[in-house]
């Protein structure tokens, strides 16, 4: 028997070869987002990831320390 690559959805587990796979970047000035999704052959999202970096960080906001 040979082992099929499986992806947990919505649905259950999927066979990733029946999935759509599909990625989004969104670039500003204060973040990075890469954003992945899966999508079944009738249309539905089954599955959707997103990775956030955010440029600013905490110290980047620009608050006011008092001392």
């Amino acid at each position: 028997m040979e082992d099929v690559p499986l992806i947990f959805t919505t649905r259950g587990n999927v066979p990733i070869s029946e999935l759509e796979y599909q990625t989004r970047w969104e670039d500003t000035p204060d973040y990075t987002k890469f954003v992945e999704r899966y999508v079944a052959s009738d249309g539905e999202v089954v599955k959707e990831s997103a990775h956030v970096y955010d440029r600013k960080g905490v110290f980047g906001a620009g608050t006011i320390a008092q001392l």
